[in-house]
Parts: C-alpha cells; sequence; structure tokens
C-alpha cells in the first residue's frame, strides 16, 4: 500500500513539473504574430451541430480581436478573454458542463483566443462542447 501511495505521489510530481515546464514555454516563447490585413474564417458550430460561417477581414494580430471586431463576442469578454458567448450563445459550465472549445485547422488550440495569433488564410472554430 505504501509502495502504490508513494508511486502516485511521483507520478504527480512529474506530471506537475510537465505541466509546469510547458507552460514556461508558452509564456516565454509565444507563437509569433502577422501584422497588417488578414482574412479569416470562423465557423461556430452551435450544440444542435449546425454551423456559422464568417468571412473576417482584420489587421488584428489574434483571434480575439478579431472575432470582437465582428462583434461575436463582447467587449467585455475580449477584455478578459473568458468566452462564454459567441455569437449570442452562452455555456454554463455549471449547468451542462458546457464550453467553448477553439480549434484551428479543425485541432484544439493551445492558447485562449487573446493569445492565439493570426495569419491570413487561417480558419477556426468555436464548437459548443459538453463534458
Amino acid at each position: 500500500m505504501k509502495k502504490q501511495t508513494k508511486l502516485t505521489i511521483i507520478l504527480g510530481a512529474v506530471l506537475a513539473v510537465l505541466l509546469a515546464a510547458v507552460a514556461v514555454v508558452l509564456i516565454f516563447f509565444p507563437p509569433q504574430t502577422d501584422s497588417g490585413d488578414k482574412n479569416i474564417t470562423f465557423t461556430v458550430v452551435y450544440a444542435d451541430k449546425t454551423e456559422k460561417e464568417y468571412e473576417i477581414s482584420t489587421d488584428a494580430e489574434y483571434l480575439g480581436q478579431a472575432v470582437y471586431e465582428e462583434g461575436l463576442v463582447s467587449e467585455e469578454e475580449y477584455k478578459t478573454g473568458y468566452y462564454l458567448t459567441i455569437d449570442g450563445v452562452t455555456t454554463n459550465y455549471d449547468e451542462n458542463q458546457s464550453w467553448w472549445c477553439i480549434k484551428q485547422g479543425g485541432e484544439m488550440t493551445n492558447y485562449g483566443m487573446n493569445e492565439l495569433p493570426i495569419k491570413d488564410g487561417d480558419e477556426f472554430e468555436a464548437v459548443y462542447t459538453i463534458g
């Protein structure tokens, strides 16, 4: 029993160190941004799996600013970087474990929308997710 507890503690400590290392890399070596005009696609996938695609022309360097300027999120959410409502649809994790999963090129991103750099031609999705 003691060996199993020690092993659990060691594995937990290793996992914590790895997560901290990833966080340090993301903070000190963020992805590069592109300045100038860009055209991106932002698709909202709703709870019922219907989709609405937005073609956004912007000079923003990060996705959060681009979707804010497009009117898809509120100023308050843009300022805080904590997005519960996108395109008028609100998630509620406490009620049904719903949240917005942000994807780029079909893959879940490692950054929040305010830290996610955009390049001309990028394709993003905000997918209403439960669980």
